[in-house]
């Protein structure tokens, strides 16, 4: 926390009708700037949100403090902008500062902390969308068929886990997840939920609230969900990391790709399905080639395997349209820490796609092949992640690596078999798209690794240095773009 408490302040004792002095005050957007830094969800250039704009404010709480929830942005960013955070905050008295809350700044006799971590407003918020109000532009949703909610301030807790949004669980009975980056919309986390819930998928946790800003005065947002918090479920991520390398995870492996299989078939029933033709194809692989020349103007490193990978991403443009391949809506974001296994089977979570993409493209109808691509690379992952950071002699290094590349190799192949089995796929008829969209997969990665956790960016590098085959011809691109000369 910030503590800004000089002589003379002028906001004096807390009083409701002045929290948006506070707010806008340069002593606040101080604080703000330092808190941001800390944030796991937080990602802007040299780690620093150095003027931040408050844009817009939704007060949803006043019980001895106030709840609110405030738009953020750069406003030193060229044209305007970064695009906004959301931040939900409560603003109170320093002398009843409430225990156990994150804190982000005291302005003289005026407290300010995250309203994430205290109990008073997030029930209010669940208290808010069980009772389907509207506050203003704030727009408070029961989901179909209702919900019981608490009945007084329940306890709440961080669910555990790097985040790129924000989520809490309250009283151990729901969990609240807050979107730090609203995009102007209807997001398609909250869209596929409902479609999902619509069609009666299994596969999927029930969904019981939403929370959406309309479009009063400025963009439409959709700003929370609320779903079941299932205390019995464990995370697909966590199971992989206990059978990694030395266990054995076919089994769940396979049973996880008939479930995504399930999901693919009932989103492709309730959203539609169309071809993808001659240009789809000359579309995807210009989409897979801007993302690296992305990348390679963030990650240098990349340009030891960017000719091969313009080769390989150049020839999805010359697939055969006649292949009766389909795109249809898809989860986006698709790996082990966004499933859950349960006494019944496999639940999948979390489908507003990839956090550095474009809300257009996550909305956008694509192959399915794109979410088996990225559950096959988080095999990958979970096998590789215990030796980040490992200290241990070279050889032993060596027989690691060699043990969690089989691991992966054989989780790969149980769930690709299991998921190809139920979606009666060609598995053979698939292999080239289908190795288009990993290594486009592996580029993200290298991309957000480096963006956010760059203690991880050697997992996806790595597998790209083994995956991209020698043979590879490499071909010249007509323009030169960035990092071309790799």
């Amino acid at each position: 926390m910030t503590d800004i408490h000089t002589p003379g302040t002028p906001f004096g004792a807390y009083d409701p009708r002045r929290v948006d002095d506070v707010l806008r005050s340069a002593a606040f957007r101080a604080a703000l700037a330092d808190w941001l830094t800390g944030q796991r969800w937080f990602a802007a250039t040299n780690g620093r949100l150095p003027h931040p704009e408050i844009l817009r404010t939704y007060v949803f709480h006043r019980a001895g403090s106030t709840g609110l929830i405030a738009l953020v942005r750069d406003g030193a960013a060229a044209g305007g902008d970064t695009g906004p955070y959301q931040i939900p905050l409560a603003v109170g008295a320093a002398v009843h500062q409430p225990p156990g809350v994150a804190p982000i700044a005291r302005i003289g006799d005026v407290f300010v902390w995250d309203a994430l971590s205290d109990p008073g407003p997030v029930s209010t918020l669940i208290r808010h969308m069980a009772g389907g109000r509207t506050l203003g532009s704030l727009a408070f949703r029961a989901e179909p068929p209702g919900f019981a909610p608490p009945r007084g301030p329940v306890r709440v807790r961080p669910p555990g886990g790097e985040q790129t949004n924000t989520s809490v669980v309250v009283g151990e009975r729901y969990i609240l997840k807050v979107y730090r980056r609203p995009l102007p919309g209807a997001n398609p986390d909250l869209v596929l939920h409902r479609m999902l819930r619509d069609a009666g998928s299994r596969h999927v946790p029930p969904l019981l609230g939403s929370l959406e800003s309309t479009a009063q005065d400025g963009p439409a947002y959709t700003l929370a969900t609320l779903q079941s918090y299932l205390p019995e479920a464990a995370s697909g991520w966590d199971l992989a990391l206990e059978n990694a390398v030395s266990g054995d995870f076919t089994g769940e492996a396979a049973r996880l790709g008939e479930a995504v299989a399930a999901v693919h078939s009932d989103l492709a029933a309730a959203g539609g399905s169309v071809p993808l033709g001659a240009r789809d194809y000359e579309a995807l692989a210009e989409s897979f080639l801007s993302r690296l020349d992305q990348a390679l103007t963030v990650v240098p490193r990349l340009r030891t395997h960017a000719a091969r990978l313009r080769t390989l991403f150049g020839r999805v443009a010359g697939l055969d349209p006649g292949a009766g391949r389909l795109a249809q809506l898809v989860h986006g974001d698709l790996h082990l820490g966004q499933t859950l296994r349960t006494a019944d089977g496999w639940l999948l979570l979390d489908f507003e796609g990839e956090p550095l993409a474009a809300g257009q493209e996550s909305a956008a109808v694509h192959s399915p092949l794109r979410d088996v691509a990225g559950m096959l690379r988080s095999f990958d992952y979970a096998a590789h992640q215990g030796l980040n950071g490992a200290e241990t002699g070279f050889p032993e290094l060596m027989r690691r690596r060699a043990a969690a590349r089989r691991w992966a190799g054989r989780s790969v192949d149980a769930f690709w078999r299991g998921y190809a089995r139920a979606a009666g796929r060609d598995r053979a008829g698939d292999l080239g798209l289908l190795r288009a969209y990993v290594l486009d997969k592996a580029v993200y990665e290298v991309l957000y690794e480096t963006t956010y956790r760059p203690g991880w960016a050697w997992i996806p590098l790595g597998f790209l240095g083994r995956a991209l085959p020698r043979d590879v011809i490499p071909t010249r691109r007509p323009t030169a773009g960035p990092g071309s000369s790799g």
